[in-house]
């Protein structure tokens, strides 16, 4: 049983830590861009500058904070090498987003919305670099070489976005990474709508009352799903009860049945068999200040045989000792046996 629940807490520990590792910063995606801005959308300050968006693939929440963004990757192979002073050099070339502000914590499945306007002082969300000679925009780690995502741009139009037709869908192979495999075809292109900080793909504006009443105008389906589900969930308590009673019924018998072997096995017999002098002794003086008219093998006799029915090994009685007497015998006489006025 140790080793099952060692076994069991070890695989929690190693899925956790697959499940932590497997949704993180590498599950962002570059989502939108827009780089032409006339009518698209305002910042906070009214201004219309180009921007992009930062997509969270994942179904836990990631913080972008401390990443890096740029358009301009020219020295990221030197900074990739173990080169201290080029990594150092090529995050100078970079947009690096600020750790602490919450803002950057994209919720499972939302995106973020960064300006171009090369103004990092005006906020968190506005880079360092601008639209203009921007052929690509690239996400970088927090460690400031691993390259996360990587978008080529096309000559865009006025309020025309490049970017996925699904939200944060770049690739068709597993890891949904360009990177993954060689010669990845990039899923991104022209959009048809730019839809900065929603869904590139419009959904359907039918719910589900609205769907269900299509489907089920009069409410049968519902119905009988309803009894099923409930009458099933009554079916699996009702078993539950019925193997744990039976499981309790079971137990309870073994420990009846074990307390009644108990019982029934003899007393212990001490060791040698036989009193000690100073056992007989206590027991005759019991018996003699008890019957003081009694002879001393009568006494002895007495104390024998309750010493031999007390503390040796003998078949299961009733608790009743009985004495073949002589009429003779004092101590074996009804008078006898009567209270006796003090003399």
């Amino acid at each position: 049983m140790k080793k099952l629940k060692i076994f069991v807490l070890t695989l929690l520990t190693v899925t956790m830590g697959l499940s932590l590792n497997g949704q993180t910063i590498i599950d962002l995606r570059l989502n939108e861009v827009l780089t032409n801005n006339v009518n698209s959308c305002e910042d906070e300050y009214g201004n219309h500058p180009a921007w992009f968006e930062v997509f969270n693939t994942s179904y836990n929440t990631v913080n972008i904070g401390g990443c890096f963004v740029t358009n301009d990757t020219t020295g990221l192979a030197a900074a990739q090498s173990g080169d201290k002073a080029a990594l150092d050099a090529f995050k100078t070339c970079c947009y690096h987003i600020p750790a602490g502000d919450p803002a950057t914590f994209i919720y499972q499945r939302s995106c973020v919305l960064f300006y171009m306007d090369g103004q990092p002082t005006l906020g968190t969300f506005h880079v360092s670099f601008t639209e203009e000679n921007t052929r690509y925009i690239a996400l970088i780690g927090s460690d400031g070489k691993t390259l996360i995502d990587l978008v080529t741009l096309p000559k865009l139009n006025a309020d025309q976005a490049f970017g996925c037709e699904e939200d944060g869908k770049v690739a068709e192979n597993r890891d949904n990474s360009i990177f993954a495999k060689k010669n990845n075809a990039d899923k991104r292109k022209v959009l048809k709508d730019a839809t900065p900080g929603s869904n590139n793909k419009v959904l359907s504006g039918e719910g589900k009352a609205d769907k269900l009443a299509k489907n089920d105008p009069h409410g049968w389906q519902m119905a009988l799903m309803s009894m099923t589900i409930v009458f099933s969930v009554l079916a699996i308590i009702f078993l539950v009860l019925k193997i744990f009673g039976w499981f309790s019924k079971k137990e309870a018998e073994k420990k009846a049945n074990k307390e009644a072997k108990k019982a029934q096995q003899p007393a212990k017999k001490v060791s040698g068999g036989q009193p000690t002098e100073e056992e007989l002794a206590a027991i005759a003086l019991a018996i003699h200040r008890s019957c003081p008219d009694a002879g001393e093998e009568e006494i002895a006799a007495i104390a024998l045989a309750l010493y031999l029915y007390l503390d040796t090994q003998h078949d299961q009685e009733s608790e009743v000792i009985t004495f073949n007497t002589q009429s003779n015998m004092h101590w074996g006489q009804k008078q006898f046996n009567f209270k006796q006025d003090p003399r």
